[in-house]
């Protein structure tokens, strides 16, 4: 099964005094093609949002904030895995469809993610990780 891809920003994010600004769409290879599905999502300190999986969608999360940490997959399996959010720069990672997912927000403050998917109708199962 396809693991989680951290995206590589580099200099596509626009950076000043004032902070920074980005366009995620191309670096998901997803400009100029129409997105079924985007929304915003805050997160406490604490809060777990996932635990699900979609069946036919890629996933697309853009972290403003954190340090968060993203599992995925069962524990003991081999597409287990813990990624780490250090949250001082805009982080976007790719969930491949299929692979069961839960985010935990480790900031003592709230951040935020931005979420977007090419299909408008989600086949989402909720699934225990955390």
């Amino acid at each position: 099964m396809a693991k989680i891809r951290r995206v590589a920003i580099g200099d596509k994010a626009w950076k000043d005094a004032r902070g920074w600004v980005l366009d995620p769409l191309p670096l998901a290879g997803l400009e100029g093609r129409p997105l079924g599905n985007l929304h915003v999502a805050s997160m406490q300190p604490g809060a777990v949002r996932g635990n699900h999986v979609h069946g036919s969608a890629v996933e697309w999360l853009l972290f403003c904030g954190g340090p968060a940490v993203i599992l995925a997959g069962a524990e003991g399996t081999p597409e287990a895995e813990e990624i780490h959010v250090c949250g001082g720069e805009p982080e976007l990672f790719e969930i491949p469809a299929g692979l069961p997912h839960a985010i935990v927000n480790r900031a003592d403050r709230e951040i935020f993610l931005v979420v977007f998917y090419e299909e408008k109708n989600l086949a989402t199962e909720p699934t225990k990780i955390v």
